[in-house]
C-alpha cells in the first residue's frame, strides 16, 4: 500500500512538471494603450578620415597680399579684423597691400623664386596658372571635400556655378587652384539722353545698329560715339559676340585669328577712320569723356558703376543726363558678356598654415561676408543666398543698374584660365593699338598677334 501511494505521488509530480513545462494556450493579448518607445541604437560618432581633417590650424598666422586701396582696403581690413577676433582656432590673418595686378604678379613670381611667397594672395586666374606651373600653389579640392573643414553640398550648390568654373585649370587636370571671392563683368555704357536726341529709343542690339548710331552722332552733332580703352577683355567680347572663340578648348591653339577676329578689327578700323571712335590718352579717360558727354558709348567693368555715377553727378546731387548699361551688341542668338574677376589663391607652406588660409577664404565667402564685400566693392556676391538676402535686395533697389548687370549673369562667359593667357592678352592689346594708330592693317595686326599669342601658349613667349 505504501508503495502504491508513493508511486501515485510520483506520477502526480511528473504530470505537474510536464504541465508546467508545456506552453499554455492563451487568448491574443489586447493591444497596449501606449506604443512603447523604439530602442535607440548606440552609434559611435563618425570620425573624419580625410587628411585635411586631421590637421590642427590653431594659432597660425598667415600673410595675405591684396590689391585693395582706399575705402575698399578699409572694408577688407574690417572684415579681416572680425575674422581674427571671432574664429575659434585663434588664426591671425595679416593683410598687406601687394600692388595693382601687374605689380602683385611680379612680386609673387619673385617671392616664389626666392622661396618665400605669401600664404595667400589676390590674383587673376591666368596669373594663378603661372604660379601653379611653378608648383607653388595648393590644390583646393581636398579642402572643399574635407569632412571637418570643407563645404557641404548645400554650400556648394549655393555658389554660382559659372563663378566656380572660372577657377578650375584645364592644364592641371581641372583642379581648383583658386577661389572666387567676387566677380564682375564687361558691359556697354551708353548715354540715354543723347540717344534720344539722335532719334533712338534703345541701345544697339547689333554691331550694325551700333555703327548706325555712331554715324548719326557724327552727322547730327559732329561728335565721335565711342572712347576706346584698348583691352583684351573687350576684344574677347568682340569675338564672342560675333560667334567666334579666342583659343581652342584645350588651351593649346589660338583661334581668334579667324573671320570673327578679323571682322572685329576691321570694324574698329572703320570707326576710327570715319572719326567715330578714338583711343583714350590716359587711364579712365573713357569714363571722364563719357561723363562730359563727349561720347555716347564706352565698354568697361560693372565694378566701375559707382565711379561713372560720381563723375556724371559731379558736384550735383543729380545726374547731368540719363545713362544706363547693356550687354555688348551681338550677332549671336543671345547676348554674351565677359564675366571675370580676381580670385584668391593659397601658396604651399605648412599643412597648418595652408589650412588656416583656407579657413579664412571659406569664411570670407560665406553669405554675410560676401554680401558685405559686394556692396562695398560693387562686385557681385558669389552666393545665391547672399544675393537673395534683405541687405542685397535693398542694395539692388538702391542701385538699379547694378541689379540690371546682375541679371546679365546668365549670358556670362569666362576667359581662359591658362598660364599663357597673359601673353595672349598682351598680344591682343597691342593689336588693337596697332589698328587704331594705323601702324598695321587689321590683317597684319591679327597675324602678328596670333603668332605672338601662339608662342605664349607654347611657353616660348609672352
Amino acid at each position: 500500500m505504501r508503495r502504491v501511494i508513493i508511486g501515485l505521488f510520483a506520477v502526480i509530480l511528473l504530470a505537474g512538471f510536464v504541465a508546467a513545462c508545456a506552453p499554455t494556450p492563451t487568448a491574443a493579448p489586447a493591444p497596449p494603450t501606449e506604443k512603447p518607445a523604439a530602442a535607440q541604437p548606440t552609434v559611435a560618432p563618425t570620425k573624419a578620415t580625410d587628411a585635411i581633417s586631421q590637421i590642427d590650424p590653431s594659432g597660425q598666422t598667415v600673410l595675405f597680399w591684396h590689391v585693395s586701396t582706399k575705402i575698399h582696403e578699409k572694408t577688407l581690413k574690417t572684415l579681416i579684423d572680425e575674422f581674427n577676433k571671432t574664429n575659434k582656432w585663434g588664426i591671425t590673418v595679416q593683410p598687406e597691400y601687394g600692388g595693382y595686378y601687374p605689380d602683385i604678379r611680379k612680386k609673387i613670381l619673385a617671392s616664389i623664386q626666392a622661396g618665400s611667397p605669401p600664404d595667400l594672395a589676390v590674383s587673376y586666374q591666368n596669373m594663378v596658372a603661372e604660379y601653379a606651373g611653378a608648383g607653388a600653389v595648393v590644390n583646393l579640392d581636398p579642402y572643399l571635400k574635407s569632412e571637418k573643414y570643407g563645404l557641404s553640398k548645400d554650400d556648394l550648390n549655393d555658389f554660382f556655378a559659372n563663378f566656380f568654373a572660372g577657377d578650375r585649370y584645364p592644364e592641371f587636370n581641372n583642379a581648383m587652384y583658386s577661389f572666387p571671392p567676387n566677380r564682375s563683368m564687361e558691359v556697354m555704357y551708353f548715354n540715354v539722353s543723347l540717344l534720344k536726341e539722335l532719334g533712338f529709343d534703345k541701345p544697339p542690339a547689333t554691331w550694325d545698329e551700333f555703327y548706325n548710331i555712331c554715324k548719326a552722332a557724327k552727322e547730327q552733332k559732329d561728335m565721335p560715339c565711342y572712347a576706346i580703352s584698348p583691352s583684351a577683355s573687350t576684344f574677347a567680347a568682340w569675338v564672342w559676340t560675333r560667334g567666334g572663340n579666342i583659343i581652342s578648348k584645350d588651351g593649346k591653339k589660338v583661334t581668334f585669328n579667324g573671320k570673327e577676329g578679323l571682322a572685329a578689327l576691321e570694324f574698329l578700323k572703320k570707326l576710327v577712320d570715319e572719326g567715330l571712335a578714338y583711343q583714350i590718352s590716359e587711364r579712365y579717360g573713357d569714363q571722364t569723356d563719357f561723363a562730359n558727354q563727349k561720347v555716347i558709348f564706352t565698354f568697361g567693368s560693372t565694378a566701375g558703376l559707382p565711379y561713372y555715377a560720381k563723375a556724371i553727378k559731379g558736384d550735383s546731387d543729380t545726374f547731368a543726363f540719363d545713362w544706363s548699361i547693356a550687354p555688348f551688341p551681338h550677332s549671336t542668338p543671345k547676348p554674351v558678356v565677359d564675366v571675370y574677376g580676381p580670385s584668391v589663391t593659397i601658396f604651399k607652406s605648412t599643412p597648418e598654415r595652408q589650412l588656416a588660409a583656407w579657413l579664412f577664404v571659406k569664411w570670407f565667402t560665406e553669405k554675410k561676408q560676401t554680401a558685405t564685400w559686394a556692396m562695398d566693392s560693387n562686385y557681385f556676391p558669389v552666393r545665391r543666398s547672399a544675393a537673395e538676402s534683405p541687405e542685397m535686395q535693398a542694395y539692388f533697389q538702391k542701385n538699379p543698374l547694378y541689379k540690371k548687370a546682375f541679371d546679365f549673369l546668365p549670358y556670362g562667359r569666362t576667359e581662359p584660365t591658362i598660364a599663357g593667357w597673359q601673353g595672349v592678352r598682351d598680344a591682343l592689346g597691342n593689336a588693337i593699338v596697332a589698328v587704331i594708330t594705323g601702324e598695321k592693317s587689321p590683317q597684319e595686326a591679327l597675324d602678328e598677334a596670333a603668332t605672338t599669342a601662339q608662342d605664349a601658349l607654347a611657353g616660348t613667349g609672352g
